[in-house]
């Protein structure tokens, strides 16, 4: 019987032998001269009464007691971890009840992840044995390690000899931060130890504070030294509700089907905050429709084919006279295109790095369209799911320059800020992905027959921004 369990009883005895006496006590005194007169039989039929409440009285404490106890926590024992770099991490926990946790921190397509690995485990002297609880391993791993005292984690094969071949070791870790309830990470954010939570990185929600239209027009916040008062200000919902926005997937061969689930979360974003959100998408991305439903748009998402100042809907390539004449945006509109060849530089049929001149002008050209239907500020992004990180904080209030400034530092590295040349109130600014040691297949078709080459990766455009520095979301209210 655990300390626990031997203190609730105790604790119960002493409380029903209190309650007892006092009782016991309490007839006694009131009946006093009855009891003296009393038989003998009397006084022990009243004496069985009072240990019947005092029983009665244990009985209830203890299921008191049940009540409040709680579950004991089981303990964390050991942690070891593996850094290849900042964004692939390893962390291995080892618990009291002989279960263990494996996660593997690392970033996909830009955004932070976690996997998790659970079962139980031996521990014999020195060597350490996992066994997997789940049908699939999420990363492949050694099941078999030597523990070596201040040093770590040494892959073994099943003999118990350290496996010199493999190379990777997990480091002792005895950082406080694994014993507390969450610890903050430098790359990927705020982290929960609850082994019951099913998301180990806390996304955090941003509270939207009402903030009525009139005050947000008085003033315009400052570019960049009141970006940390700015973040705390949100633009509120009966605001937001007068806003209007339209999303274009177009047709990509075998990306569609991404694309539109991608720019469906964008959608269900806008939607969830009042903006009246229209959606097109392919084999329903008809120019005509688009066209019409695009008088008075705030904000315009298109994600598709590309080519300097082109929409490829379904059925249609749409240029850039023809979107200039039909397309009907709101005064200042916010234009956003995601994954758009050149639309940030970049193209899927480059072969080669290109240079800063050819960015710059694949880039200003395609803004031209939009700048010229006056269109206040134009942002390309190729990575996945990056259109809703940018309009929370441009909803924050925050502008064009610092959001693209944050969002291009992030992954890339801005290469160019400058004037842009068909009008000298806006700024362009391009960003560059380093090469990597990478090789990847390019497929050329040519009259229906296909061609693969395999190619080394090189540095590319894929961030870019066109507007006036300052412009923010109150602009789409003038």
């Amino acid at each position: 019987m655990d300390l626990h369990k031997v203190t609730n009883i105790l604790f119960s005895l002493y409380l029903f032998l209190i309650v007892a006496l006092c009782q016991y006590k309490l007839i006694l005194w009131t009946n006093f001269t009855s009891l003296l007169k009393s038989s003998h039989m009397k006084t022990h039929k009243l004496l069985l009464a009072l240990l019947f409440v005092g029983l009665l009285q244990f009985v209830s404490i203890k299921l008191v007691a049940g009540n409040l106890k709680t579950k004991p926590v089981i303990k964390l024992t050991s942690v070891f971890t593996k850094e290849t770099d900042v964004k692939n991490k390893e962390i291995l926990k080892l618990y009291e009840d002989l279960s263990y946790e494996f996660l593997f921190f690392e970033f996909y397509n830009k955004k932070p992840r976690v996997k998790r690995e659970k079962g139980t485990y031996i521990l014999k002297k020195q060597k350490l044995v996992l066994k997997n609880s789940g049908k699939t391993q999420p990363k492949g791993h050694s099941e078999r390690f030597i523990i070596k005292e201040n040093e770590g984690l040494f892959a073994c094969n099943r003999f118990g000899k350290i496996n010199i071949s493999e190379q990777p070791m997990y480091f002792a870790n005895t950082d406080v931060k694994f014993w507390q309830a969450t610890y903050k990470d430098s790359v990927f954010g705020e982290i929960t130890n609850d082994r019951k939570a099913t998301r180990k990185i806390i996304m955090a929600k941003p509270n939207y504070l009402p903030i009525p239209i009139s005050s947000q027009l008085k003033e315009e916040p400052a570019l960049e030294t009141e970006v940390n008062n700015i973040d705390k200000l949100f633009i509120s919902r009966d605001s937001l509700k007068k806003l209007k926005a339209i999303i274009i997937v177009g047709p990509v061969e075998d990306h569609t089907k991404k694309f539109i689930d991608e720019q469906k979360t964008t959608a269900l974003y806008l939607k969830n905050l009042g903006v009246q959100v229209f959606e097109f998408y392919h084999p329903n991305a008809k120019w005509a429709d688009i066209s019409k439903a695009s008088e008075g748009a705030n904000i315009l998402v298109y994600a598709g084919h590309g080519s300097v100042s082109v929409f490829c809907v379904t059925n249609q390539i749409v240029e850039s006279e023809k979107i200039i004449s039909d397309l009907k945006l709101h005064k200042n509109a916010l234009v956003i295109l995601n994954h758009a060849c050149e639309s940030a530089g970049a193209s899927a049929a480059d072969m080669k790095e290109i240079n800063q001149i050819e960015a710059l002008r694949r880039v200003g050209d395609y803004a031209k369209t939009f700048v010229s239907t006056n269109g206040g500020a134009y942002y390309a992004n190729n990575y996945d799911y990056t259109v809703v990180p940018f309009l929370e904080s441009f909803f924050k209030r925050q502008s064009i320059k610092t959001i693209y400034t944050r969002e291009a530092s992030e992954w890339t590295k801005i290469e160019v800020l400058k004037k842009y040349k068909y009008d000298s109130n806006f700024e362009i600014g391009i960003a560059s992905k380093a090469a990597s040691d990478d090789y990847y297949i390019y497929t050329i078709t040519e009259n229906g027959k296909s061609t693969t080459k395999k190619i080394k990766d090189f540095k590319s455009y894929e961030v870019a921004y066109v507007g006036k520095p300052n412009y923010t979301v109150n602009d789409l209210f003038k």
